[in-house]
């Protein structure tokens, strides 16, 4: 049998070759050809699809949603009268952040979802479904055999507590201990200073001895940008800093963890990207955004103009789950310019923060919902990605640890 799969619709929009892009070749790793001749399409032997308004007889049939054929963004759309093609390119085009309205939005202007589900890859799902059907008809069709996948991310906002800050943040920090009677955290500081107790950040060993063990792919993103608000990071600049992540290289990935202010300030991302180039003389490609500040179209386009490849800022900072719907990385397309790009986006379904401090969950509960979070995604051999902070592996958060190495499980 021929493996090609012919497709009739009777228009070719860029919306409709991304999306069978996604579903046909990424997805499901299948040879097409779309065709607007429905006399090449009844003459053709092979596998074929039907993706029109006009249903045929003994094909197997897919309907065209009007934002598939569109240039434009609708102010409103219906999520739940499209049909599966267009419910896809809903998810995967992140459609409902462009016409969301401004109170899901939070103090940080990151989207804080709306009704639909997130606690499921709908796309996979959605795909798999598809293929079904498909082999159910051509059962000599080849699929893309998909293979689970696990990749471990870390934010590091500050490197160190304690270690190798200017001497202005050194006093001021003690000065300020002082002053609040908080003499047990003044104590560990002069300890930390004095060699006599290990930063409560320094768990980059811990970390490698993990990804070492059980071999898994792990990305550290770095945070260089200047002293603002939410920017608190050490000078990029910092000696020490510099060595630790040429340290971290030799067993990890690097990418950059664009700061808050560079989100608004397309200057400042190269500029930031160009630091972590000259420490570690290496190209820099990967990026996750401080704080999840994720904004359509204008963070995705100043990464692609700074030559970044490949993001994992996909999820949220609020709760977890499947913010773009799916657990497999794609292309992103830019709606504001109706065209697919070349920016790979890697989705993340579950960071320490938002399970802890938004979601308020023990240590026991956050274990449960990763556990089931990795066997979703296993289910449908997705990529399971995760964000723990290394600031977050400490004392401070009691058992946070025992909640980390269950994801290895």
């Amino acid at each position: 049998m021929n493996q090609t799969v012919v497709i009739f619709t009777e228009k070719i929009t860029n919306r409709i070759e991304y999306i069978f892009d996604f579903i046909f070749s990424d997805f499901l790793g299948l040879k097409y050809e779309i065709v607007i001749s429905k006399n090449i399409f009844d003459e053709y032997n092979g596998p074929k699809i039907n993706f029109s308004n006009q249903f045929l007889e003994h094909e197997i049939n897919f309907n065209v949603d009007e934002i598939l054929l569109e240039n434009d963004i609708r102010t409103t759309t219906n999520y739940s009268t499209l049909s599966e093609v267009g419910k896809c390119f809903y998810w995967l085009s992140r459609y409902e952040e462009y016409i969301a309205e401004s109170y899901l939005f939070d103090e940080h202007q990151r989207f804080l979802g709306s009704d639909l589900d997130y606690s499921k890859p709908i796309v996979d799902l959605i795909c798999m479904e598809i293929q079904k059907q498909i082999s159910i008809k051509y059962s000599q069709l080849i699929f893309k055999e998909r293979v689970f996948e696990q990749i471990n991310t870390h934010d590091v906002d500050y490197a160190w507590k304690y270690l190798h800050h200017s001497p202005k943040i050194k006093i001021g920090s003690i000065a300020k201990k002082l002053l609040n009677a908080n003499f047990r955290e003044g104590k560990k500081q002069i300890n930390v200073w004095l060699g006599k107790e290990k930063d409560p950040y320094a768990t980059f060993d811990y970390l490698k001895d993990l990804a070492r063990k059980y071999d898994v792919k792990t990305v550290f993103f770095w945070l260089l940008g200047d002293y603002s608000t939410f920017d608190k990071n050490h000078d990029w600049k910092n000696k020490n800093q510099k060595e630790l992540i040429n340290d971290v290289v030799r067993w990890a990935t690097i990418g950059i963890h664009p700061s808050y202010e560079s989100n608004k300030n397309v200057n400042l991302l190269q500029t930031e990207i160009n630091r972590l180039e000259l420490l570690t003389n290496k190209s820099v490609k990967k990026s996750r955004q401080h704080f999840i500040k994720l904004n359509f179209p204008q963070t995705y386009q100043q990464l692609l103009k700074s030559g970044i490849e490949e993001d994992y800022t996909m999820g949220f900072a609020n709760r977890i789950g499947f913010r773009a719907g799916t657990s497999t990385p794609y292309k992103w397309f830019d709606l504001s310019r109706n065209e697919q790009t070349l920016l790979i986006i890697y989705p993340f379904v579950a960071m320490d923060v938002t399970l802890r401090n938004y979601m308020k969950l023990t240590t026991d509960e956050a274990i449960n919902e990763l556990k089931e979070l990795k066997d979703t995604i296993k289910s449908v051999n997705g990529t399971f990605i995760t964000l723990f902070h290394q600031s977050n592996l400490n004392e401070d958060w009691i058992g946070w640890r025992k909640v980390y190495e269950s994801i290895f499980e």
